[in-house]
């Protein structure tokens, strides 16, 4: 497999043939004697998806943003970009094609439909998850280091300032959670508890 999340997955395709390479050359040679923009764009599609197979995602890209131009109102084809845009982690790309491809989406192609908005999702949770931990990073750092520092003191006997320490581990786990969607909060503020517990009983001990 290349990796890629099954939305996408499903989204980008297989080749017509197991065997990659083949599938590439075959539909390059089909390519430069191909007639008509429909069949050109169809065929550019197909090595899209050989090329997605193999991960090498700009090269599907180029493919399927060719078949885009030939065929401007083909679902398929932009589709075909949104799978290779999430492959090069271009997420607003992305989600800008899936969106235009359910824009096209013919009524009676239910699938691809449900395809393209099963993908779109996903790349919106992603986008959404990216965001959050861009937020949480330097809140994450912070607890990180003081608690280490905090830690060091304590191994050295130096209690009260172990005890800063910990306490500005804390304040950080708690701007951490500030920072939280309401209903992703709840897992963090369990472990910020247990954590807290522990540094307790650690000064205690």
């Amino acid at each position: 497999e290349d990796g890629t999340p099954p939305p996408h997955r499903k989204i980008a395709g297989t080749a017509l043939m197991s065997d990659n390479e083949r599938a590439i050359q075959l539909f390059t040679t089909a390519l430069a004697s191909a007639k008509g923009d429909e069949r050109r764009a169809q065929i550019l599609h197909q090595r899209s998806a050989a090329h997605a197979r193999q991960g090498a995602w700009e090269a599907s890209l180029r493919d399927a943003q060719q078949a885009v131009e030939l065929r401007p109102d083909w679902a398929k084809a932009r589709c075909r970009a949104g799978a290779a845009h999430y492959g090069l982690d271009q997420l607003d790309a992305a989600a800008a094609a899936y969106e235009e491809a359910l824009r096209l989406c013919d009524s009676g192609d239910a699938e691809l439909a449900d395809g393209a908005r099963a993908a779109l999702n996903d790349v919106r949770a992603k986008q959404a998850r990216l965001a959050t931990d861009a937020q949480l990073s330097p809140h994450v750092l912070g607890f990180a280091q003081s608690k280490t520092a905090g830690a060091k003191l304590l191994a050295q006997g130096r209690y009260a300032e172990a005890e800063q320490e910990y306490e500005g581990a804390l304040r950080a786990m708690r701007a951490a959670l500030q920072e939280l969607p309401a209903e992703a909060s709840g897992g963090m503020r369990a472990t910020m508890e247990a954590l807290e517990r522990g540094m307790r009983e650690e000064l205690a001990a």
